[in-house]
């Protein structure tokens, strides 16, 4: 009992403000549970979306789902994912002044710098390599400001 009460008084709290929604574009299941009971252990009771691949996520963002007035999205998009893959979604995603409200960031198992440099080319705003830590939470409040 009173490890649990300190563990939570000190465990990390991050603050997104109710106006953010995760949205996670993942096809492995354990990376989607890993990744979010690690935002629900800092904190983060921000709404969270889960979507299994890269169309998933588009047909979302190109629905009357997506477009809320005042709405800010941080996306966490896997790189390789079916149908269509993180670096075709991110794309997508910059080429559409519709979603200039979503902070994208890639996670990604591969230390590839090349891969991590096209992704900041094609527009990402934070380049991450799993699985999430504190890094993850540095950007994830940069989409806050």
């Amino acid at each position: 009992m009173i490890e649990s009460k300190i563990e939570k008084e000190t465990a990390p709290q991050v603050v997104l403000g109710h106006h953010m929604t995760i949205l996670i574009a993942e096809d492995d299941r354990g990376h989607y549970l890993l990744t979010k009971n690690y935002l629900h252990e800092v904190g983060i009771r921000n709404k969270i979306l889960w979507f299994e691949d890269g169309q998933a996520i588009l047909d979302f963002l190109n629905s009357e789902h997506f477009q809320r007035e005042g709405q800010r999205y941080i996306l966490l998009l896997d790189i390789r994912m079916p149908k269509a893959d993180g670096m075709e979604v991110l794309e997508k995603i910059k080429q559409n002044s519709a979603f200039d409200n979503i902070f994208v960031i890639m996670l990604t198992t591969s230390e590839d710098q090349e891969q991590a440099r096209r992704c900041y080319t094609l527009g990402c705003d934070a380049h991450i390599i799993k699985p999430p830590g504190p890094v993850l939470l540095r950007a994830m409040q940069r989409a806050c400001r």
